[in-house]
């Protein structure tokens, strides 16, 4: 009546708590047993909930099945409050903190720290191996003398295994900081890896700067301990990562030399080969057959180079030994198509052939046109011929130092002085000395450039000879 709220197992008449089903039960049957409907619906409703628990336990396997269910998959409600929520408010980004200054701050006093640690040791280092005297006791004074060693009285443990030293156990020194250590924790760098590391080169391959203790000895060796090995490690393998080269690097960069040095003589022999097919004589087979001589050579050093690549040893699967394999089968590749399908050389009679029916079509050629000129001479009555110097055109075809030099390519002048006092001829000789020359080096390209040039001039010297 007073709106005070009962909860437990309730007596639905006089409204005490039984706390249990069973005493609430026997209670109404006991003192309430004129109420057969409400003791019949008491028994009803702990009936259908005693079904309801037994109901639960014959399912529990297919519950468990639901539940694994619902882990791997998201119910659809939940799924749909989510994306309510997200269609409500997009998260933003939360508040951030920049600790780069900390971390500088940190971080460039220690490496300033471990720079100047590591210097002072390669110059104590460099003062170890100058001069370095071969009798012991010279050798130990002289040691002694870069570096100052500690007092071994006051040092009773061992300070990296704080074992105490005795007869079996002596102490001994760190040539390069001074400190004291037992046997079992002296380091021993070998004097090949410490002329290493004070004269880097790329061309060294990385290797370990400790000797093993039984290959140890005072000529090949440098006793020193754990921290002046670690830093002097660090110091060799940045060395290695700037200025180590890989092997295959190196190969690969000899090959690259190879197809640059020889690409373009490629398409200079075919334009060689094609001029005397023509039938011209700028070119001679000979020329022809020295420029294919060189490609050949060239190819089989960069089969050879590529094969030293393939032989490089590389882990089974590696991206490395796909590596060797690309380069192997790109080298084969060009070989095949730009050094192997260039075409074969005309034979010597075939050459002469094509150059006497050239010169026959060209003899022709100049008679008809002799003949022309002939004849409008005669027609326009011109009878009297121009002076017979030499024109302006054919004094800049026959300067001669604007062959001397050209394309990265000079050639000396041949001495022509006494010979003839005709400058044309002495012109013409100093042209064939640059051609002899231009051959002689395969510089192919100048050699066509001169033989126009010495045509010219003989053209010119056959017009004076004619006028005169």
């Amino acid at each position: 009546d007073d709106g005070e709220i009962l909860e437990g197992f309730l007596c639905p008449i006089c409204k005490e708590d039984l706390k249990t089903p069973e005493r609430l039960t026997n209670h109404v049957e006991q003192n309430h047993s004129e109420e057969q409907d409400i003791l019949k619906s008491l028994k009803e409703i702990f009936g259908f909930a005693r079904k309801k628990i037994l109901n639960l336990d014959e399912t529990s396997d297919v519950s468990k099945s639901l539940d694994t269910s619902l882990t791997l998959k998201p119910s659809i409600f939940s799924m749909t409050r989510r994306q309510e929520t997200s269609e409500e408010s997009v998260q933003e980004v939360g508040v951030d903190c920049d600790h780069t200054a900390y971390f500088k701050a940190v971080r460039n006093p220690r490496l300033e720290r471990y720079a100047t640690e590591t210097n002072k040791l390669i110059i104590r280092l460099h003062k170890l191996l100058t001069n370095r005297p071969r009798d012991p006791i010279q050798r130990k004074m002289h040691e002694q003398e870069r570096v100052p060693w500690l007092d071994g009285k006051a040092v009773k443990l061992c300070p990296s295994c704080a074992r105490s030293f005795h007869l079996t156990r002596r102490q001994h020194h760190c040539r390069l900081c001074g400190s004291i250590m037992c046997h079992d924790c002296s380091r021993f760098l070998d004097i090949s890896a410490a002329e290493c590391l004070l004269n880097p080169s790329g061309d060294t391959t990385p290797t370990d700067i400790v000797a093993s203790t039984s290959d140890s000895s005072d000529l090949t060796t440098l006793r020193i301990c754990e921290h002046c090995l670690h830093l002097l490690e660090t110091r060799k393998e940045m060395q290695d990562r700037t200025t180590f080269r890989p092997p295959v690097t190196r190969l690969y960069d000899r090959v690259q030399d190879l197809k640059r040095d020889i690409t373009p003589d490629i398409p200079m022999y075919r334009k060689i080969v094609t001029s005397l097919y023509e039938g011209d004589s700028i070119f001679t087979l000979a020329d022809a057959s020295a420029l294919r001589s060189k490609i050949g050579r060239v190819a089989e050093q960069v089969d050879n180079v590529s094969k030293a690549i393939l032989a490089l040893p590389a882990p089974q699967g590696s991206r490395a030994e796909a590596l060797k394999k690309s380069l192997r089968l790109a080298c084969v590749a060009y070989i095949k198509e730009e050094m192997l399908s260039l075409p074969q050389l005309p034979l010597e009679e075939e050459i002469e052939r094509l150059q006497r029916k050239r010169r026959e079509d060209t003899e022709m050629r100049i008679e008809r046109e002799r003949r022309l000129a002939a004849e409008a001479l005669e027609r326009y009555e011109q009878v009297n011929s121009t002076a017979t110097g030499v024109t302006p055109d054919t004094r800049r075809a026959a300067t001669g130092s604007a062959v001397a030099r050209m394309d990265n390519w000079s050639g000396y002048r041949a001495d022509t002085s006494g010979r003839n006092a005709d400058p044309l001829v002495e012109q013409i000789n100093i042209i064939k000395g640059y051609i002899k020359q231009a051959r002689q080096a395969l510089r192919f390209e100048e050699v066509a450039t001169l033989e126009i040039n010495l045509r010219e001039l003989q053209q010119e010297f056959y017009n004076r000879q004619q006028n005169a």
